[in-house]
C-alpha cells in the first residue's frame, strides 16, 4: 500500500490520467456531513471532468453549508435520490471517492457505491485510509484531499482557474485551519502560489469561508466554552457535543473554533472534542507541537497529523470513549515530542 509521495506520485498520476482518458461515464462522491475539504474537492473534481466533456454524476447525502453553496454553481453536486440515481451509479464506468477513509464514510451512499462494478479511484489524505480503491491516490501529509485533487487536475492538463481554483483553495484552507498546519515539504505553499496565479481572490474567499456566522455565533461559542473540562494541571482541555446522529456544519465550526481558542491559552497543550453519533464516538484531537496527537489517535483506531488528528470509536459508550481518549492523550503528554 504505497502512498502517493514524491517518489511514487508520477506513476499514480499517469495511471489516473490513463483511466480518465479511457472512459466517459463517471460518478463522484465525498463523505457524509461534508466539511470544506470534502465540498471543495468534490466540486473541483466534478468541474474538471465536466470541462473534459465527460458524463458526470456528482452526489451528496447531507447538505452543504450555506456559506459554501456559492461554490456549487449550477448545482453540479446534487442531493442523492436512490430512485433516480442508483441505476446511474451502477452504470458508471469510473467512481471517484474523495476525502473518505473507507466506504462507510459515504453514509447512505456506501452500499450502492461499494456494489458498483465500476473502477474505483480513492483520493484521500487520512492516515486511517483502508486503501479500498482499485487505484489509491493517498498521501497522509497532504493539505487535505483538495491538494491531491489539484495534482490530479493539473496532470489531466486542465487549467486550474475559476471555480476549480476557488474550490481547491476552500478545501485546503478549511482542512488546515486557515493554513495553520503546513506539510514538512512545503507542497501546500506551492499549491497556494499556483492558485493565486490562477486568479483567485484570497480576501474574497477568506470572507466567504470565515466571516458568515449567524448573529447567535458569539453566544453559542460562549455557551460551548463553558462546558470545557480541564485535567493534567489544566494542560489538557476537553468537551463533548450533545448526542445527535450527526453535527451540522455550523456545529462543527463552533467545535473547531473552541479547540482553536483553547490552544491559544499558553498552559493548554492539547484539546479534545468528542461527539456521540449514530456511527460511533467521533473524536477530534488538537495540540501544540510538543504533543503528538497522531499517535494518541492511532491508539484508539484513528490517525491524522502530528498536531491535528481524529478517530471514530465504535461499539463503546461515550463514557468509555472519553476515558480511552483522554488516557491516550495523557500518554503523549508524558512522552512529549
Amino acid at each position: 500500500m504505497k502512498q502517493a509521495d514524491h517518489q511514487h506520485k508520477g506513476k499514480f498520476l499517469s495511471e489516473i490520467v490513463a483511466i480518465v482518458s479511457r472512459y466517459g461515464r463517471f460518478s463522484i462522491f465525498s463523505h457524509e456531513e461534508p466539511d470544506g475539504d470534502a465540498i471543495g474537492s468534490q466540486i473541483a473534481m466534478t468541474a474538471a471532468l465536466l470541462e473534459l466533456g465527460k458524463e458526470v454524476i456528482s452526489l451528496r447525502v447531507d447538505p452543504f453549508t450555506p456559506a459554501l453553496e456559492f461554490l456549487n454553481r449550477d448545482e453540479i453536486v446534487r442531493k442523492y435520490d436512490p430512485l433516480r440515481d442508483n441505476e446511474i451509479i451502477l452504470n458508471s464506468q469510473v467512481t471517484i471517492i474523495l476525502d473518505c477513509c473507507d466506504y462507510f464514510r459515504l453514509g447512505d451512499l456506501s452500499e450502492i457505491v461499494e456494489r458498483s462494478p465500476s473502477f474505483k479511484i480513492n483520493i484521500d489524505h487520512h492516515s486511517d485510509n483502508a486503501f479500498f480503491g482499485d487505484l489509491n491516490y493517498v498521501r497522509f501529509e497532504a493539505g487535505g484531499a483538495a491538494e491531491l485533487v489539484f495534482e490530479v487536475i493539473r496532470a489531466l492538463g486542465i487549467e486550474v482557474t475559476g471555480i476549480i481554483a476557488e474550490a481547491i483553495y476552500v478545501g485546503m484552507s478549511t482542512d488546515t485551519v486557515g493554513f495553520r498546519y503546513i506539510d514538512p515539504d512545503g507542497n501546500i505553499l506551492g499549491v497556494i502560489s499556483e492558485l493565486i496565479k490562477g486568479g483567485i481572490d484570497v480576501e474574497y474567499l477568506q470572507e466567504k469561508i470565515y466571516c458568515n456566522q449567524p448573529d447567535s455565533y458569539l453566544e453559542d461559542l460562549t455557551a460551548l466554552l463553558k462546558t470545557v473540562n480541564y485535567e493534567s494541571d489544566n494542560a489538557l482541555a476537553w468537551f463533548t457535543m450533545y448526542k445527535s446522529d450527526y453535527l451540522s456544519f455550523y456545529q462543527r465550526e463552533l467545535a473547531s473554533e473552541v479547540l482553536k481558542q483553547l490552544l491559544n491559552i499558553k498552559r493548554i497543550r492539547a484539546a479534545v472534542m468528542l461527539h456521540e453519533e449514530k456511527a460511533g464516538i467521533e473524536v477530534w484531537l488538537r495540540s501544540k507541537k510538543d504533543i503528538n496527537v497522531c499517535r494518541a489517535a492511532e491508539r484508539i483506531g484513528g490517525g491524522g497529523h502530528h498536531t491535528a488528528s481524529g478517530a471514530l470509536i465504535r461499539g463503546k459508550s461515550l463514557e468509555e470513549g472519553i476515558k480511552e481518549t483522554l488516557s491516550s492523550v495523557r500518554k503523549e503528554m508524558e512522552f512529549g515530542e
